[in-house]
């Protein structure tokens, strides 16, 4: 049993209509409010051709049930969502922004990459190697010659403490540049100006209140580094603040970390990252919670530093909601701070963090939504790699997935101008 659309909007009368294979003996069709524990009513309905039709208006925001009791057997239901006028108008988009291949420390190509990202259910993806912009710019190259249905975004992983100490970073760590339109390692290339601009800094930070512990002229970098990304157009990322390296060390200095959660110069951080760095995850969200009330929210981002096309990839990810599937509205989003962090644990279970109503309204995508949704992005991505494999064309093959893709999307949610 299935119903159409699945999320709609709070106060509009929606029509709808349930699929079953059959529609005798039925009793009568409630509506319950999952959040709302006194919500039930029973509802006049019409069958027409196996279809249960009727209208309703959802007056509460949140997930609710469709119960369709029979006089015969046990009942069957079916969920649906209610957002509101401004929710409606955004599609949520699934995607991972921190990852490497060859052009730094990982093992498969860009364009290897993207097409694990997609096979993986993926509808963005950015290749954020390690001070290296032109890996991104491969890819975007390619999936636009390969005509593949992913957005890649620019990106690169910037080693705030400068490209020679990448993995020790000097307590500086490291950030993510997304959708700049340049490199933010090539800027740092000009050795004059990149000092003459961390002076500049430094003197802009002592007129500032901030944690007297720390030293401007060290944590002017990171702030040099966020201000390139915005002047770049691009969104700064901090990825995995609470990464424990081999000297036993935090890789970010932490009161750097939360002063830059202060400054309100970032656009998100990373709360989900490599698995092996996991028991540390749930300390970045307890310190944005902190900081939070005071200060700009911040995206929380999943992603999953993989290293090779099979490293994790799809084991964590963001969902962005955004007006449509671009770099430009991406970015946009990321900077309004509406993501919600994922990871896939283990049977299938997943954990959430997000603004509460993000995080419900994702659990819910999880459920509904994305199981169709991954599987097609999979078999989309097969198609696309037994196409270049064989040096054939599938196009029809690909087109009729693709219009599967467009429909299920089309079917599940609410059409609102």
């Amino acid at each position: 049993m299935k119903i159409t659309p699945n999320v709609v909007v709070e106060n509009e009368n929606t029509a709808y209509k349930i699929t079953l294979k059959n529609t005798s003996n039925i009793e009568s069709v409630e509506v319950l409010s999952r959040g709302d524990y006194y919500h039930k009513d029973k509802i006049d309905y019409t069958v027409q051709n196996n279809h249960i039709v009727f209208t309703y208006t959802m007056n509460y925001l949140g997930e609710f049930i469709v119960k369709v009791n029979f006089t015969y057997k046990e009942s069957k239901s079916v969920c649906l969502y209610c957002v509101d006028k401004e929710m409606i108008k955004l599609r949520p988009f699934k995607g991972d922004l921190h990852m490497h291949s060859v052009y730094s420390d990982g093992k498969t190509t860009p364009f290897a990459m993207a097409l694990a990202s997609l096979q993986a259910g993926m509808d963005f993806v950015s290749i954020t190697d390690h001070d290296s912009y032109e890996g991104s710019l491969e890819a975007i190259e390619k999936v636009k010659q390969n005509n593949i249905d992913i957005l890649v975004l620019s990106g690169e992983e910037v080693s705030v403490g400068g490209k020679k100490d990448m993995s020790i970073a000097q307590g500086n760590g490291h950030i993510l540049s997304i959708n700049a339109n340049s490199s933010i390692e090539e800027q740092r290339k000009n050795t004059q100006k990149y000092e003459q601009e961390l002076q500049e800094i430094v003197e802009e930070l002592q007129k500032e209140d901030i944690d007297k512990t720390i030293d401007p002229f060290h944590y002017a970098k990171n702030i040099w580094v966020i201000k390139k990304i915005k002047e770049a157009n691009g969104a700064s990322i901090l990825a995995h603040p609470n990464w424990v390296y081999r000297d036993g060390k935090y890789h970010l200095h932490q009161a750097f970390y939360k002063e830059m959660l202060k400054s309100s110069y970032l656009d998100g951080v990373e709360v989900f990252g490599e698995e092996k760095i996991k028991e540390y995850n749930n300390m970045t969200h307890l310190t944005a919670l902190q900081i939070r009330n005071k200060h700009k929210y911040l995206a929380p981002f999943a992603n999953s530093d993989a290293h090779d096309s099979d490293h994790e990839v799809g084991e964590r990810f963001s969902i962005v909601f955004a007006k449509e599937r671009s770099a430009e509205n991406i970015t946009h989003a990321i900077k309004k701070g509406l993501t919600c962090a994922v990871y896939k644990r283990e049977n299938n279970e997943h954990q959430f963090i997000g603004k509460d109503e993000l995080a419900q309204y994702v659990y819910f995508l999880i459920k509904e939504y994305y199981p169709k949704h991954n599987s097609l992005k999979s078999r989309l991505a097969k198609l696309y790699i037994d196409q270049l494999i064989n040096s054939e064309s599938f196009e029809k093959r690909i087109n009729a997935v693709k219009l599967k893709l467009k429909n299920h999307t089309n079917a599940f949610f609410f059409r609102y101008n």
